[in-house]
């Protein structure tokens, strides 16, 4: 199936949202919207120009648009045309809107109307459509100037979270300081995992406050790990905002999480052998802590991680990796315990109470609480793969193909 839409451009298409502009956002939601109906095979995108309005601009986003051929056309070549949906460079999509959804709006009365159609006259019958649909269409909002753009960027920001995989640390405090700070990377050509690739810098920077093992040392380090859990987010951010969500992103994002967290374990244990104690035992007990700790967190999450980098989408989410916890867990201590200790055990949970153990000067139980984590999550991790496999087998024992 072929779709022909009709998109009205004036100077609403020039209009900057969140690192896009109007036009180009518009031809990318509609694109991806297509692309996860497989009944659309292509979409036919006539862009008309308000004739006071240079017509030979185009829009730059072709390379991501792998549903979409964009025409420009004349006002006069509407006439008696028939699409399944028209809409104007006015109308702001978010990225969970469906097509589904904008069928609501897909008949206009001018597609079939005079032979020489009024550009002010199809202009009013889209606007009376749309600021109607508005109203029933979940993620879209008519502009009626350009006044309130900061306001809408900031909506679509928080709409293109992922608050059900976020903890509540990440919940109330990291994401609003994260989306504010996406707000200004937006305005720069940087990308997504150009900005993964930065802040691993923090990590590293953690890493020597730490080896240091002193107080000041262990503070400073946290709050770098810290900070990197909430900068952390922005890299999802922009890639949701422009569009620029990749197969290697989630691969690239997990690598860069798995290093910070080796490189803290490795840095505290350090710290701790180094910072000296009445105790010498102590010293290489605190050192082999910090390094079974990495070595539990490898053997964890480095076969996810490389999972997702070899395949990206086509990888076992993070989802159904997580779920692999809770099930063994929830056999263990039951569902709603699991729930809540999946829930608090969470990156940003783990290192805003790290944190504050550093603060307070307690910087043996973070090792201690990260030990205690990396092995119960290991255990269960086995338990669930385990788990799994049993029941993979029985499926395909119990299939007629398996015969």
């Amino acid at each position: 199936m072929m779709l022909n839409v009709l998109l009205l451009a004036d100077e609403s298409a020039d209009w900057k949202i969140a690192g896009l502009r109007q036009i180009n956002r518009i031809a990318l939601a509609i694109n991806e919207m297509c692309a996860r109906d497989r009944a659309i095979q292509s979409v036919r995108l006539s862009i008309c120009w308000r004739p006071e309005i240079a017509r030979q601009r185009k829009s730059e986003s072709g390379k991501h648009l792998t549903r979409l051929s964009i025409d420009i056309i004349e006002l006069s070549e509407i006439a008696n045309q028939r699409f399944d949906l028209v809409i104007s460079t006015r109308v702001l999509l978010a990225r969970k809107c469906q097509w589904k959804d904008l069928e609501k709006r897909s008949r206009a009365s001018f597609v079939a109307g005079p032979l020489d159609p009024q550009w002010n006259d199809v202009w009013r019958e889209c606007e009376k459509s749309w600021e109607t649909a508005r109203l029933e269409i979940d993620g879209c909002e008519y502009l009626l100037d350009g006044l309130h753009l900061n306001r809408c960027e900031r909506r679509l920001l928080r709409g293109g979270g992922k608050s059900h995989d976020d903890g509540f640390v990440s919940r109330y405090l990291n994401r609003p300081i994260s989306r504010a700070i996406t707000r200004l990377l937006l305005r720069t050509p940087i990308t997504p995992n150009a900005w993964t690739f930065l802040i691993i810098l923090l990590p590293m920077i953690g890493f020597v406050f730490l080896s240091r093992g002193d107080y000041a040392g262990f503070l400073v380090g946290a709050l770098l790990y810290h900070l990197h859990s909430i900068l952390d987010g922005c890299d999802g951010e922009i890639a949701r905002a422009r569009y620029l969500d990749s197969d290697k992103g989630p691969g690239f994002d997990a690598l860069g999480d798995l290093i910070a967290l080796l490189l803290f374990a490795l840095g505290l244990s350090m710290g701790l052998f180094r910072q000296g104690t009445d105790l010498p035992n102590l010293r290489w007990f605190y050192l082999s802590e910090g390094m079974l700790s990495a070595l539990l967190l490898t053997l964890r999450l480095a076969p996810h991680t490389f999972d997702l980098l070899a395949r990206g989408k086509a990888a076992v989410v993070s989802s159904e990796h997580n779920q692999r916890i809770r099930d063994s867990g929830g056999r263990f201590v039951g569902n709603r315990s699991t729930s809540f200790l999946f829930q608090s055990t969470k990156r940003d949970v783990a290192f805003f109470v790290f944190l504050v153990l550093a603060i307070i000067g307690l910087a043996p139980w973070i090792l201690h609480l990260l030990f205690v984590f990396s092995l119960a999550s290991f255990v269960l991790v086995l338990k669930g793969r385990s788990s799994w496999s049993v029941l993979r087998e029985q499926t395909k024992v119990s299939s007629p193909d398996s015969t």
